[in-house]
């Protein structure tokens, strides 16, 4: 973590150089346009520091305005000069004093110098770790910095996010990253800044799908649990386990109906039919009388007499 934010803040340094030194042309920072509030500060003290503050001698530039400000009590124009020299020289702790108690008092300065305040406050809070209390600025400078400069603002927050582990709002930060750097790609280490976001971006599109999978399981499992807690109180004694008793009514059966039709019992062993038994002897007996008696002379009376 502390190789990233060397590195991190290496990159930074040399963007807010970028704008400080954009401030310099744009504003033409000279001592008459920034006058300390109760008296006049040393005018050549005052130029000396400017000169440290625009070359990127930040160290040099801090000990004049401070010595200034304790004399004089500087305008929040210069206190905020203040704060960037305390960023510049790694200590946010200081920079984050002097920034945010100036910043409300400076929105009649042009949009893109107080973007340069707003960033670096966010900056600074970040690299304390406070990522919660780095967005609203970030925010703030998104709303005056040039169009070129959102996709870096939108990869910062994308980290503010991400660490708080608010995935969803940190890859819709990081889409947009994406978005402006591929509008303007002709900044130096674009490229590689957004194949950064890319990953970003998946990665965090991941995280949100395990959770969704997650939840969807949490709310299968409470289902569950709920429809066993309401039958846990169920008493047994209303639960029906038997069938209850069919009484058929013979009288409403049709007389149309169809007669049931029984087979006859098969031998296992022949595998035929048998016939069924009949233990009347009465009937026995009555079948015996109309079988009519065998005449022996009429089976024999057509046959031919062989001589001997």
């Amino acid at each position: 973590m502390l190789g990233w934010n060397h590195k991190y803040r290496s990159s930074m340094l040399m963007i807010n150089r970028l704008k400080l030194w954009c401030l310099a042309v744009l504003f033409g920072l000279s001592i008459t346009q920034v006058l300390a509030q109760n008296s006049d500060p040393d005018p050549v003290q005052l130029d000396k520091a400017v000169a440290y503050f625009n070359s990127g001698k930040y160290h040099e530039a801090l000990l004049i305005f401070q010595d200034l400000d304790n004399r004089y009590k500087l305008n929040d124009r210069f206190k905020a000069y203040i704060g960037l020299c305390y960023y510049h020289e790694w200590d946010y702790k200081n920079a984050v004093k002097y920034l945010t108690s100036v910043i409300p008092r400076l929105g009649m300065l042009a949009p893109h110098e107080r973007s340069v305040y707003y960033f670096s406050a966010a900056e600074s809070h970040f690299l304390m770790e406070q990522y919660k209390l780095s967005i609203p600025f970030y925010e703030q400078a998104l709303t005056v910095c040039y169009d070129r400069e959102k996709g870096e603002i939108y990869y910062r927050l994308g980290f503010c996010y991400m660490f708080g582990k608010d995935w969803e709002k940190a890859r819709d930060n990081y889409v947009l990253a994406e978005e402006f750097f591929r509008a303007h790609k002709a900044g130096q280490g674009v490229e590689a800044r957004l194949a950064q976001v890319i990953n970003m971006r998946k990665g965090c599109q991941a995280k949100i799908d395990e959770k969704l999978a997650a939840d969807s399981i949490a709310r299968a499992k409470a289902r569950e649990d709920s429809l066993r807690s309401i039958a846990a109180k169920i008493p047994l004694d209303s639960i029906i386990t038997e069938k209850p008793e069919v009484k058929v009514d013979t009288a409403t059966i049709s007389k149309s109906e169809k007669p049931i039709i029984t087979t006859q019992d098969v031998d296992e062993k022949t595998k035929k039919p048998t016939p069924p038994v009949d233990n009347n002897p009465k009937k026995k007996a009555k079948k015996q009388e109309d079988v009519a008696p065998i005449n022996l002379n009429d089976l024999y009376k057509n046959k031919i007499e062989v001589g001997e």
